[in-house]
């Protein structure tokens, strides 16, 4: 439609409607004036010009369909995502990283690292990885047992002491 109104349909809501064998309608650029100048709605709409046909209605939903799945945000999630075993998460060094974030009393969710990317304004995710790093809310680490190494450990506290530094300024 060209209108500009907040009440314009989209494309996507044209061809449900039109699917369901529901008539959309539109008003005509003069009589949207009109409507604006006195609301006499009712005396002002005229149906759509254009008919498609069931395929071609069903083939332009799926476009449409797709294309807004493509565009749709990521899940938001308020959880602790993490990417090792639910039993390696059983560490102090877990726990102990968690309480130095402030994240303790956050709900953990058990992701595979490909999942990651379906996720945002999560306050922490925990990969693993061979090297310790920290950067928008990411923290990726070796495995949770290897943290036991004091120069692996230190290093990760380096890095949330840096990361908590960056955020205070």
């Amino acid at each position: 439609m060209e209108s500009t109104s907040h009440l314009a349909l989209s494309e996507y809501q044209r061809a449900i409607l039109n699917e369901m064998g529901i008539t959309s309608w539109k008003l005509t650029d003069t009589n949207l004036d009109q409507i604006q100048d006195d609301n006499q709605k009712n005396d002002l709409i005229e149906s759509a010009p254009e008919v498609v046909s069931r395929t071609d209605a069903l083939v332009k939903l799926k476009q449409l369909k797709a294309q807004t799945q493509k565009n749709q945000s990521k899940e938001s999630t308020d959880c602790v995502l993490v990417t090792c075993s639910q039993s390696a998460t059983k560490h102090q060094i877990f726990a102990d990283v968690l309480l130095a974030l402030g994240l303790e009393t956050k709900e953990i969710k058990y992701v595979a690292t490909e999942q990651l990317s379906d996720f945002s304004d999560f306050p922490l995710s925990w990969n693993l990885a061979e090297k310790v790093s920290f950067e928008n809310n990411q923290l990726i680490t070796p495995t949770l047992t290897e943290l036991s190494d004091p120069s692996i450990k230190k290093r990760l506290w380096m890095q949330i002491q840096n990361a908590s530094l960056a955020i205070e300024n």
